[in-house]
């Protein structure tokens, strides 16, 4: 499967998961009726939930969504009436071909996820699970073949021409540079502070625990222990994003958000011990005590040396980067797949991150990075993108794009039209 339709899969993804949301929303709320359209009738319950998703989706543009918001209650007449019409014209969906389309569809999905348990964790946080998406999925395919037998019913010729992908081609050049991605390994060399202070750092931290687990109030021993702003609110955090962590903190709080009882980890900011207090999908609120690991820059010199020497073993071939991954690496979760992270979009690294891997060739070790812990090292394969897509990469999606425009367009007609002979009726 090329780079360009499993990109294109996941685009889609992300942009049915956000619809889905604004969909699924209507379920809860009041039973109070917004709208009736003949016999059909609009909750406003359904109205302001799809609203209040829109107030809080990151995926589109402030414009968009205002847009979005402003008309709404029209989009959900319109559905009510394409239904209608539906009625009246006897279609019949042959479901069978569409649960093959759709199960094709979530299987190019899952190509992007390195595992089923990473596919699974992202619809979790987007919460849905597999049945659920599988379907919404139907739904809205059913809704693309309600359209187009429709089309056919009416006998309306839709047709593209070589002109007009070439003029939106023209038109939309920017619209189809491909990022560079590809397939990233890194070895992690994490800054530890000498065993020393180290073991100090764990002894303060074993025994605040412990003190814990006799009964004491941990809001009291964060404002004597904790080496944090949190503090001085008895370590309470929240409610908070995830995004808003460091990522191996928001990685842990993820996993066990459903927990009771007193955790311990380590982040970048020291050790924790964390009492989870509430949390959703995307937020969480938590009490926590943090004791800070002192790190000198004797320390970050030694990190720094032990990673140039890593890359030494690499660049003279005596070591393949996998195996030093196996054997150096700092960071757990990779260490043992000889740190592949996964296929990766090269924009959306850190910029000194990036400006390193723009130009490395592929197969390449990079040079030593700083990074959040310490310093990183990195090997790209499967390198894709960094280009424009050449117009016969993208003639076909093209094509599709304007065929549903104009589908779009001689479906609102049939819609305008039909509205002449319903009725509506809005309760403000």
């Amino acid at each position: 499967m090329n780079t360009l339709k499993i990109r294109s899969n996941l685009l889609l993804f992300c942009f049915f998961i956000s619809i889905f949301n604004i969909l699924s929303a209507s379920q809860k709320g009041a039973d109070k009726i917004y709208a009736v359209v003949n016999d059909s009738i609009i909750l406003k319950s359904e109205y302001d939930a799809k609203i209040k998703v829109l107030d809080n989706t990151t995926l589109f543009s402030k414009e968009i969504a205002d847009s979005l918001k402003e008309n709404m209650l029209n989009i959900m007449i319109d559905d009510k009436i394409l239904q209608i019409i539906a009625e009246k014209d006897s279609i019949i969906i042959d479901i069978a071909l569409l649960i093959n389309d759709v199960n094709k569809r979530i299987d190019d999905v899952k190509l992007n996820f390195k595992s089923d348990e990473e596919f699974q964790s992202y619809l979790k946080q987007n919460g849905i699970d597999e049945n659920e998406l599988t379907k919404n999925y139907l739904e809205q395919a059913l809704k693309i073949a309600l359209k187009q037998h429709l089309i056919m019913k009416h006998q309306i010729n839709i047709s593209v021409n070589e002109n007009e992908i070439r003029a939106f081609y023209e038109e939309n050049i920017d619209s189809f540079f491909m990022p560079l991605s590809a397939d990233l390994y890194h070895i992690s060399v994490v800054v530890q502070p000498d065993s020393n202070a180290l073991f100090s750092s764990l002894q303060k931290m074993e025994s605040i625990f412990m003190y814990l687990k006799a009964g004491n109030d941990m809001g009291d021993a964060a404002k004597e222990y904790s080496e944090d702003k949190s503090a001085k609110n008895k370590g309470i955090v929240g409610y908070i994003k995830y995004n808003a962590l460091p990522q191996e903190l928001a990685t842990f709080l993820y996993m066990n958000s459903n927990q009771e009882t007193l955790l311990v980890t380590q982040s970048r900011n020291g050790f924790h011990l964390i009492k989870i207090i509430d949390a959703n999908n995307d937020s969480i609120k938590f009490q926590q005590i943090i004791v800070k690991m002192p790190v000198t820059k004797g320390d970050s010199i030694k990190a720094m040396k032990r990673a140039m020497d890593i890359v030494e073993k690499i660049s003279s071939g005596s070591m393949t980067f996998e195996d030093a991954a196996k054997e150096y690496s700092d960071d757990p979760s990779t260490k043992s797949e000889g740190g592949f992270l996964g296929k990766v979009a090269i924009e959306m690294l850190s910029d000194n991150i990036k400006n390193i891997l723009n130009p490395l060739e592929e197969g390449k070790v990079s040079d030593v990075v700083l990074g959040d812990f310490g310093y990183e090292i990195f090997i790209m394969k499967n390198k894709s993108g960094g280009t424009v897509s050449n117009l016969e990469e993208v003639k076909d999606m093209i094509a599709s794009i304007i065929e549903n425009k104009k589908v779009e367009k001689e479906i609102n007609a049939l819609i305008e039209k039909e509205k002449k002979k319903t009725l509506i009726k809005v309760f403000e």
